[in-house]
């Protein structure tokens, strides 16, 4: 049996690193999140987000989230479309501030480019079609959170985003449904306002089950 002492020793965690700093000075930590900082653009981005700098915190990641749905096929051979590349965009803003209006930007952000690219370019990958429609499930996810303007703001790029989404594959029927279920969830009031008055009784009807 292999001596305990000789063995190698585990991987550092959180808390190895909190005891380390935990003895820093204002100036060294101060001096440690330099560094960070300038490591990598990504860092800049998660502190530009935490702390709210800059004309934009969300545009860094909308940019990421674009380049990696909607590269420039016809002008880069090498371009490579990569839905993990965005789903790491928002999981990095989700750990920087997580806020639930920044999130919906986001996933808005996503589904207008996706859809956008999808039709243009006739781009029907299942894996990139799947997580267009999870993004957009999400983000009729939180109608019932937000109130006016920003409620009917939203409603509106929901619609266009599935009005535009003709690309097949059930995308449209499917985004129908999700939008019409978070709508049905919504306040009377709002409801109306939504939906065609032939679909109203319906919708109240459910809304009563």
């Amino acid at each position: 049996m292999a001596d305990p002492k000789k063995r190698a020793k585990a991987k550092p965690t959180w808390s190895d690193v909190k005891a380390k700093i935990s003895s820093f000075e204002e100036a060294g930590l101060i001096q440690l999140v330099a560094d960070l900082y300038a490591f990598n653009k990504t860092n800049q981005a998660f502190l530009h987000a935490r702390f709210g700098l800059g004309h934009d915190p969300l545009d860094d990641y909308k940019k990421r989230i674009a380049l990696a749905l909607a590269p420039d096929i016809t002008g880069r051979r090498n371009a490579k479309i990569s839905v993990a590349t965005a789903k790491k965009a928002i999981s990095e803003y989700q750990k920087a501030v997580g806020d639930l209006k920044g999130m919906l930007e986001l996933r808005l952000s996503w589904c207008e480019t996706a859809v956008t690219f999808s039709m243009d370019f006739g781009y029907a990958d299942i894996g990139y079609l799947d997580a267009l429609a999870l993004q957009y499930r999400d983000a009729c996810s939180v109608l019932s959170e937000l109130e006016e303007p920003h409620l009917e703001n939203t409603i509106e790029r929901l619609t266009n985003i599935r009005d535009d989404a003709q690309m097949g594959y059930g995308i449209g029927d499917y985004m129908s449904d999700v939008l019409g279920e978070a709508l049905i969830a919504l306040p009377v009031t709002n409801v109306k306002q939504w939906f065609p008055s032939c679909q109203l009784n319906l919708a109240m009807a459910f809304k009563r089950h």
